[in-house]
Formats: C-alpha cells, structure tokens, sequence
C-alpha cells in the first residue's frame, strides 16, 4: 500500500462522526495552525510575508484566538495589522490618484486547507482505481460523504467506474432516508402523532446539517 493512502484507509475504518474526508482536513487544520506560530515558521521570511499579507477569515480567527500560542498569534496579528494600517495610510494619501484594481488577500489557513482538499480527493479517487473492494469493505464510512465532498468526487473523476457508482447509489440511499426521516420529525409535531414512535427521526437534522456543511466545524 502507498503511504499516502494509509490516511484516508484509516479514517474510513475508524471514523463514525460524519463525512471522513472532512475529518481528515479536520485533523490537516488543527496540525497547520499549530505549526503556523512555531518560532521557525514565523522566523522564515517566505511564510512571514503571507500572514503579514494574508486576510484571516472570521472562522480561522476565532480559532486561532481560542486555540493556539497567544505568544505567536500577537507576533502574527502585529505584523498583519501594521501592513494593513499601511495600505490603509498608502490609500488616503493617494485617494485623488486613479488606481487600478485591488486584489484582495485570501485567507492562508483557508487557501491551504483547499489545496489539501483537492489533494485528499485524488488520493480517494487513486484508491479507488487501486483497490476494487474499497467500497464494499467501507460501506459505512463511505455512506457519510458530505454534499461538498460528493460533487468534488464527481467533479474529480475523469469516469464514472463501478466503485464511484456504488458511492453515489449508497449515499442516494442515504440522503432519500434522511429526507423521509426528516419528514417524519416534522410529522411528530402534528398532535395527531404525538403518540407516535419517532424511529430513526430523533436525529435527523443533525444528519442533514453534517450532509450540509460537512465535518469542518463540528
């Protein structure tokens, strides 16, 4: 087996919170903002430069905030609040110059965790190609793709083989039950059920916003 595919056998085996792709990028943020504030990280000029330049997003913010070395994090919010102050400064005194157009800084920790998201999916995509069993020895894991990680796997592929097939039709099966169980918790609310089981309702939006909005946040 290649390296890199260990990873993502693992936590398709191992993991029963949601969609296991989203786990492993999960587990690929929490790894990158802890090395991001390490003393060799910041002291190299290269990354220096993109989190001084870098536009944090709200979400990786918090995180940061709540989470991480506050010694590296002041070191990094200095130098990217000052260049910001700086472009703010360079923009006023030149506010009757015509200037072309801005491009604005994406958010580094968001660019990097999209990098690895196209990554992982070709790494799936490769073991599928490797591995004809993969899907039926990891039915479970496989049923709990995520919306987002389902259209990058169609959007990924270059065909339609057996294994992405099965994929689709397993997580078709499991997204109609998610909406008939939703239909059902709705149904619980009308008086006339009230004495009714609730069978496999109880949680079904949690189900859906996990289809929804994937594994990042939970």
């Amino acid at each position: 087996m290649k390296l890199e595919f260990i990873p993502l056998y693992e936590v398709f085996e191992k993991y029963k919170g949601g969609c296991p792709i989203c786990k492993i990028i999960k587990d690929e943020e929490k790894a990158y903002c802890e090395h991001l504030f390490e003393d060799e990280v910041l002291k190299d000029p290269e990354m220096y430069f993109k989190i001084r330049e870098t536009s944090f997003c709200h979400y990786h913010l918090e995180l940061l905030n709540n989470s991480y070395d506050k010694l590296g994090l002041a070191i990094a919010l200095k130098a990217n609040i000052s260049y910001k102050l700086q472009q703010i400064t360079d923009k006023r005194k030149s506010l009757k110059k015509k200037r072309g157009k801005e491009t604005k800084n994406k958010c580094l920790i968001c660019d990097y965790l999209s990098e690895r998201d196209k990554y992982q999916m070709h790494i799936l995509i490769d073991i599928l190609h490797a591995d004809k069993d993969f899907v039926e020895r990891h039915i479970e894991g496989v049923s709990r793709l995520c919306f987002h990680h389902l259209n990058m796997l169609m959007e990924t592929a270059k065909d339609v083989t057996p294994q992405i097939e099965k994929i689709f039709k397993i997580n078709e099966a499991a997204i109609e039950k998610n909406i008939n169980d939703l239909e059902w918790f709705i149904t619980k609310f009308d008086y006339r059920f009230q004495d009714e089981p609730w069978y496999d309702s109880k949680d079904s939006i949690e189900r859906a916003l996990k289809l929804l909005k994937g594994g990042y946040y939970d």
